[in-house]
């Protein structure tokens, strides 16, 4: 029995989480939960997620969320290969640190995006504060990057599919110009030939309909 994602394709960790499997050539079950309408309030949705978010993973009865932890569990379960997430103690340890920050950005993110998506606020009522938080992680994500091919170095691994996820999706909101940050630009350029990128590009033009129809 494939693992069950229960899942919203205009949730950028969501959309991580489907890359790495497709890196992995594993295939996943894709349950639709529409948080607009609150499914993931529901009792059978709480009962695997106290936390009421999405992705969340099914997997015969073994329930995980958070995007880092099902990405590291998939690949742990199911790679072939470590290269995604490396056994080497120095090389996960590098990792697991873009991970966190690629999560912290993420929330920075939800600052700004989540009332005006979720709640239908007016985008007159984001706060530059918040505004320029986003922004400064888009800065510190330059540096990390710098000219190297993927965010550790020359080998793709999940931290770069998490950071792909939000990063295109702020793009939505306000361009993240390659003037300002070019090794994010070029970084982004590469990842998307890859055949992976194909359900994020999908989840990217969701989350723009849904942006667009906000006032």
């Amino acid at each position: 029995m494939a693992p069950i994602l229960y899942m919203s394709l205009a949730s950028p960790p969501a959309r991580a989480v489907i890359m790495t499997a497709e890196e992995l050539g594993i295939k996943l079950e894709l349950k639709a939960c529409n948080v607009i309408e609150k499914e993931q309030f529901t009792p059978e949705f709480l009962r695997m997620n106290p936390s009421h978010t999405v992705p969340t993973l099914d997997d015969d009865g073994f329930y995980l969320f958070e995007s880092g932890a099902i990405m590291t569990y998939l690949v742990n379960k199911y790679g072939k290969e470590d290269s995604l997430y490396p056994k080497d103690i120095k090389k996960r340890a590098t990792v697991d640190q873009l991970l966190h920050f690629s999560t912290q950005s993420f929330t920075t993110f939800l600052y700004v995006a989540r009332p005006i998506v979720l709640f239908s606020e007016k985008k007159s009522t984001i706060s530059e504060e918040n505004k320029s938080r986003l922004f400064a992680n888009i800065e510190i994500l330059e540096k990390i990057i710098g000219d190297k091919e993927f965010v550790t170095g020359n080998q793709l691994t999940i931290a770069d599919l998490s950071f792909v996820s939000w990063i295109s999706t702020v793009d939505v909101m306000y361009t993240i110009e390659e003037g300002r940050f070019p090794s994010v630009v070029r970084w982004w350029k590469n990842l998307e030939n890859r055949p992976c990128y194909k359900i994020n590009k999908e989840g990217v033009k969701q989350f723009a309909n849904i942006w667009a129809s906000r006032e």
